[in-house]
């Protein structure tokens, strides 16, 4: 949802909840005590796109601004090249990876299905995850297409036909949001797949795959949606218009708006449908009875309204579409949706997205207007938020026409047709919680709903968390049972490894899913949920004393959890003042001392030298111990990616999303300096100089002078290299450009990783767009990158991996296929070389005197509970600073002059004493205002 007001707690209690079809247990565990919930979003109030924006600003290619055409079928394509090319190496050099799930929480679904011959068969697809089939109702899923294929499903369909039941279509690109160039959105499609074998596999319609990839020339890019007639004709909603195929796909002509099959032949000529002014969003709908009615936007690409906007009927004797839009439709609609009644088939709805939400009922030439009576509109229910079209469904109860539900982020149903207000709210989030808590066992952003035939009671849902099925759609309060054992589609945006040996625990954010910890090393022991939200970065101390974690926008909490993974603490962390956070804000934990925090803040990178100073239970930003660090005050970009350096310790590099890399030395201390390292740039197409999104900074924990960084722009080079310290940077993009300058089918680049290996040499890895690759040799432009774990990772989008030197751990999060891991070959536990302190000892009290705050630092040779607190000359307690749980190394705590009750003390001396086991210090301070 969008809102920009601040969540409270949410209190979850946690039942199991065993599913009404089986004995099994499909409910998502949660911690046991709470979970700090939030509402997943695209946007806020004050910017809708703002998910979208944060997406397209790493993908797009400078130069134009826009993402290049097609270009996840031409990536996909020169991956398979290279693959080809240097398989026989990657056979011989790589690792055994083993997937890790989550196989209990699914990701956006729109496109589900229940087979007409059987029940117990289910197809759903993930927008990023690909197609799955059960044979059980839900029970389990079986992925059925190639992690290394185009997988962005949007919608589904079965020729429902006697004997022609096994043939099933799917349809593929995601086009959301209404930016003019959310049409070069990540998630474009190749088409439509065809399976003759009821979805047990799949193959390109080859008539719908575009085979060149240089423009977008082709409307099959997008497919809205998908149906077939009683006859087999198949007509598809595609970008900017309707088509039709006679021959099960074979060849395809338009029928309702313009001939984007043919751009070449319109008035005046169209070479990239970004220019065509064509519908936006289009649908397709047919009756049992073979009806046809068709909806298209007025909005278009470039903003305008089109003349080919409406709604539809088709007119079978004259082979023509009559236009039946009522009259009050408002001038600028986007998206439709529609329905008909199963028990009434003439009994239509309409559900429309638009400058303003409006729901029709049609019969028979009549239009009824039942806009009034959406929630939020003449109730007390929250509004139908449809997130400018993002997740938007209409569909009727099959035994009767006035039962109608509707879905936006949340779920409704109405029972007299939306002749009247009062709604019941049924699905999304929580009615009776806080308003980031999620309808127990459901999920928000609503796409699909599908009834049973053998009992139209029982029903399907498919949304951003995979799939639900509910034995009473006709309740007030519906139990939900979770359908996602095995539906692995959750789309990862970050994950962490325990920094503990040989510890299986690893805490991961998700879009639209909140942050999840696993804490077994198998792909089928569910994973259990931390946080809410849009899952954001995350991260962990040495013994699991800490877990950070985080959702959009830099909201970030401290956590403790229990060994069961219960909550029995928290804190929010971020710091009072932080400002302009990108919607996946970065943090970092610093390995020299696991109490600080670098977090980026718009145009700033903040620093905290003891989080564990921050009190526990209070969920508001906080000022304690946070400052900036000065010197790395930028005037326009946000800071985007950073990372600490081992050895030397304490130099920090980061990056903007304007594609500039600086250094910062002595990075902890207020003394801190930062000097400029580089920026790749190019000239854009109105002659200014630009550059791409710094995607990820990497320092090799051996040599801080040796760092490497990634763009994660198409269209542009993507990996760079210093090994003195940014002196001379070298760009070893190698193999992973078509061309040298970046163009062509090279992926984007989001993460990369440096690992030394116990013989002296290293392995490096590049995350990208179509997968994993690694290589042990930096050569410049002549870097051979191969493909890691093609058969199982395949061409899976990877946002993030983490590796923990002291037993080899290496893991990755995709973006729609789950995570996998594996153990380094020969790898090297660089944490051994560092050498602690054998006892407490204190670093220094500075400034002393002081008149605003003075800070005491001490080192710790182990974890262990430290209490600080200010005596007074005559040995009276002033103030406990501190008295928590601190990591080995350095503690840093600060006092600002006043008592326990908040009052200012007066002038004078003080004395600070430090408890740490056995041993005791203390030490003067003088306090003068």
């Amino acid at each position: 949802m969008k809102r920009t007001k601040r969540i409270c707690l949410g209190w979850i209690l946690i039942l199991s909840i065993l599913a009404e079809m089986g004995c099994e247990d499909r409910s998502v565990t949660k911690s046991d005590l709470a979970i700090i919930d939030a509402p997943s979003a695209i946007g806020t109030q004050e910017n809708p796109q703002l998910r979208l924006e944060y997406e397209l600003r790493q993908l797009v290619n400078p130069v134009t601004h826009a993402i290049p055409a097609l270009i996840h079928h031409d990536e996909i394509s020169y991956a398979q090249r290279q693959w080809v090319k240097h398989r026989a190496s990657a056979r011989v050099n790589q690792s055994e990876w083993k997937p890790l799930g989550p196989t209990n929480v699914g990701g956006r679904t729109r496109a589900l299905a229940i087979d007409v011959t059987d029940e117990n068969i289910l197809l759903a697809g993930g927008v990023s995850g690909g197609m799955y089939r059960s044979t059980n109702r839900g029970n389990n899923w079986t992925r059925t297409t190639s992690p290394s294929a185009l997988n962005s499903v949007t919608c589904l369909v079965q020729d429902k036909r006697s004997g022609h039941e096994k043939e099933w279509y799917y349809g593929t690109g995601e086009l959301r949001g209404n930016s003019s160039r959310s049409i070069g959105a990540p998630l474009r499609g190749d088409g439509i797949y065809r399976s003759v074998d009821g979805g047990v596999s799949w193959d390109i319609l080859p008539s719908t795959s575009n085979d060149r990839p240089e423009d977008f020339e082709s409307p099959f890019n997008y497919v809205w949606s998908i149906a077939i007639d009683p006859e087999g004709v198949i007509y598809a909603a595609l970008y900017g218009c309707i088509v039709r195929s006679e021959d099960q796909g074979a060849s395809w002509e338009v029928v309702l708006g313009p001939d984007l099959l043919h751009p070449e032949s319109l008035t005046p000529p169209i070479e990239d449908l970004n220019d065509s002014g064509a519908p936006f969003y289009t649908n397709v709908m047919i009756t049992p009875s073979g009806k046809i009615y068709a909806t298209l936007s007025s909005f278009t690409a470039l903003g305008y309204h089109t003349r080919y906007a409406g709604y539809y009927v088709y007119d079978p004797a004259t082979d023509t579409w009559d236009s039946i839009t009522p009259a009050d439709l408002p001038l600028v609609h986007h998206r439709t949706v529609m329905a008909f009644a199963p028990s009434n088939e003439d009994a239509l709805y309409f559900l429309t997205d638009g400058d303003q939400l409006s729901l029709w009922k049609y019969n028979q030439n009549r239009w009824l207007d039942r806009s009034i009576n959406l929630p939020g509109v003449s109730d007390t229910l929250p509004a139908l938020d449809t997130q400018d079209g993002y997740n938007l469904i209409v569909r009727v109860h099959p035994t009767d026409e006035d039962v109608v539900y509707i879905g936006g982020t949340n779920l409704y149903r109405s029972d007299n047709g939306f002749r009247g207000p009062n709604s019941a709210w049924i699905g999304g989030y929580d009615p009776e919680g806080s308003g980031g808590t999620k309808y127990p066992n459901h999920h928000p952003d609503q796409h699909e709903l599908l009834f049973f035939s053998s009992n139209p009671n029982q029903m399907l849902s498919a949304n951003d968390g995979g799939v639900r099925y509910t034995s009473d759609n006709l309740s007030n309060t519906p139990d939900w049972s979770v359908l996602n054992n095995g539906y692995v589609s959750s789309q990862f945006y970050t994950i962490a490894l325990s920094r503990d040996v040989g510890s299986l625990r690893a805490i991961g954010g998700m879009q639209d899913n909140g942050t999840y910890m696993k804490t077994l090393g198998n792909a089928n022991t569910p994973w259990t949920e931390i946080l809410g939200g849009d899952g954001s970065y995350a991260a962990t101390t040495p013994g699991e004393v800490y877990w950070y974690a985080s959702f959009q926008q830099g909201q970030t909490f401290r956590l403790s959890l229990n060994a069961q993974n219960n909550l029995t603490s928290f804190a929010e962390v971020d710091p009072v003042g932080g400002e302009n956070y990108l919607f996946i804000n970065p943090f970092v934990l610093d390995p020299n001392n696991y109490n600080r925090m670098y977090m980026a803040g718009g145009s700033v990178v903040w620093r905290n030298n003891n989080l564990s100073q921050i009190p526990a239970g209070v969920q508001e930003p906080t000022s304690v111990n946070w400052e900036k660090i000065e010197s790395t005050e930028l005037p326009f970009p946000s800071v985007s990616a950073m990372d600490v350096s081992t050895s030397p310790a304490n130099v920090l590099y980061f990056g903007t999303t304007l594609g500039t890399v600086f250094k910062t030395i002595a990075a902890h201390t207020d003394t801190a300096e930062t000097f400029f390292v580089y920026q790749q740039v190019v000239t854009d197409e109105d002659g200014e100089r630009v550059s791409g999104n710094i995607s990820s900074v990497a320092i090799d924990p051996l040599d801080a002078d040796r760092m490497m960084f990634t763009y994660s722009n198409y269209y542009f080079p993507s990996v760079f290299f210093t090994s003195d310290g940014g002196q001379t940077v070298v760009d070893v993009s190698g193999n992973l450009e078509e061309h040298a300058d970046g163009r062509g089918g090279g992926p984007s680049v989001r993460w990369c990783e440096i690992i030394p290996l116990a013989d002296g040499e290293y392995k490096y890895f590049a995350a990208t767009s179509v997968g994993l690759y690694s290589t042990t040799e930096l050569d410049g432009s002549a870097t051979l990158w191969v493909q890691e774990a093609h058969e199982s990772i395949g061409n899976s989008v990877i946002r993030m991996t983490d590796y923990r030197s002291s037993d080899g751990t290496f893991i990755v999060a995709t973006h729609g296929n789950g995570t996998f891991e594996t153990t380094i070959d020969d790898y090297l536990n660089y944490d051994e070389k560092k050498d602690p302190v054998e006892k407490l000892t204190v670093i220094n009290a500075y400034p002393n005197p002081f008149d605003t705050e003075i800070t005491v630092r001490c080192e710790i040779p182990e974890s262990g509970r430290v209490r600080v607190q200010v005596l007074n000359s005559t040995g009276q307690i002033v103030r406990t600073l501190l008295d928590a749980e601190q990591l080995a190394g350095e503690v840093s705590v600060s006092w600002d002059g006043s008592n326990s009750g908040g009052a200012e003390v007066d002038d004078g001396l003080y004395f600070y004493r430090i408890n740490y086991g056995s041993s005791v210090r203390t030490g003067k301070m003088i306090y003068l205002r």
